[in-house]
């Protein structure tokens, strides 16, 4: 099923054969290195809503006006906001993201539902602990939430990060999740889109000769790169950085690096797909048909994979439906919340 618009024409990024400019290298410091490793922006069209806007009286509430709220998981603080009664539903954002990037959905079902947004650990208002960051890492952290946030018979909507979060979780046996809506869920099946967007946002390509990329990283993670290149030699951009979680050497040096970094090398590692047909809850896949990082067919993948999922594809979003067509993607899931079990 596919959403109104016209296909449009194909938008695709540079051939990932290209070799980085040394114009582009030299303009590129510490902080810009950190930023494409991870997809701290999420590089959508449009405009993000804006948050900040008060609703009509007798409307529903203005989320920025909510009491930051938050609870402690084995030490750690974690942000959330609340608000409404009903069926629990529980937001979950991408990497890079925060509670935030649900502002234009929550109102919308705040009336009819007990809606519940949170921070992930090391992201918007949340502490960020001196831990190993990782999917399964965030996985156990939302099921601690559920459990004590008392959110059982939870549907459970996460997107990018947070959709790997939540189909990691719904396939955990006895899991708490009883309706799950997955929208542009990265690190799903061949991680080259992945790998090429959240090291470069396309400048450089998966592919790109080692010999060109390696000279990138030295000037930025030194250390890394000369232990890594003592224990192995990679061909292309696309080797250092699948095996930099595997590898004893960088793997250790991950952990003094931001969460956004480290959780791009676990995406990168993890594999959610021998799981995927234990998901037997009702499952709604939403996504962008010209999203860049998690490429379409990973959608169709799910959908064939997942026993009871339908897959609705926005034909004229990228990566985050929920903020370039919120309207769309509210009605969808309305729809979906609608139905019973």
């Amino acid at each position: 099923m596919r959403g109104p618009g016209g296909r449009g024409k194909d938008r695709r990024g540079p051939d990932p054969a290209l070799l980085l400019p040394d114009s582009v290298r030299s303009q590129m410091g510490r902080l810009a290195i950190l930023l494409l490793l991870s997809l701290a922006f999420p590089g959508f069209p449009g405009e993000t809503p804006a948050w900040g806007q008060r609703s009509p009286a007798g409307g529903p509430p203005d989320f920025l006006s909510i009491p930051s709220q938050k609870i402690d998981l084995d030490g750690v603080g974690v942000h959330y906001v609340e608000a409404g009664k009903g069926p629990p539903v529980l937001f979950l954002h991408g990497l890079g993201g925060s509670w935030k990037d649900w502002a234009a959905t929550l109102p919308a079902f705040a009336a009819t539902h007990r809606v519940v947004a949170v921070d992930f650990p090391g992201f918007g208002d949340s502490d960020q602990p001196q831990v190993q960051y990782s999917v399964e890492w965030l996985t156990e952290v939302t099921e601690k939430f559920i459990r004590e946030r008392k959110l059982e018979g939870v549907t459970l909507v996460g997107h990018s990060m947070g959709g790997l979060v939540a189909l990691n979780l719904a396939a955990r046996p006895g899991s708490a999740v009883e309706k799950l809506v997955v929208a542009d869920a990265v690190g799903i099946g061949d991680k080259a889109e992945f790998i090429s967007y959240a090291m470069t946002r396309k400048i450089l390509g998966p592919e790109t000769r080692w010999e060109s990329f390696e000279g990138f990283l030295r000037e930025e993670f030194r250390g890394m790169v000369e232990g890594f290149i003592k224990d192995q030699k990679p061909k292309t951009a696309r080797d250092f950085f699948e095996s930099v979680p595997r590898n004893p050497i960088t793997g250790n040096r991950l952990l003094p690096m931001t969460p956004s970094v480290q959780l791009t090398a676990s995406i990168i590692d993890f594999d959610v797909r021998p799981r995927l047909a234990r998901i037997l809850q009702p499952t709604l896949i939403l996504w962008g048909a010209r999203d860049p990082v998690a490429p379409p067919k990973d959608a169709s993948f799910l959908q064939k994979e997942i026993p009871r999922s339908r897959l609705i594809f926005f034909p004229d979003s990228g990566h985050s439906p929920m903020i370039e067509h919120p309207a769309f993607f509210n009605r969808e899931l309305e729809k979906f919340l609608r139905e019973k079990s």
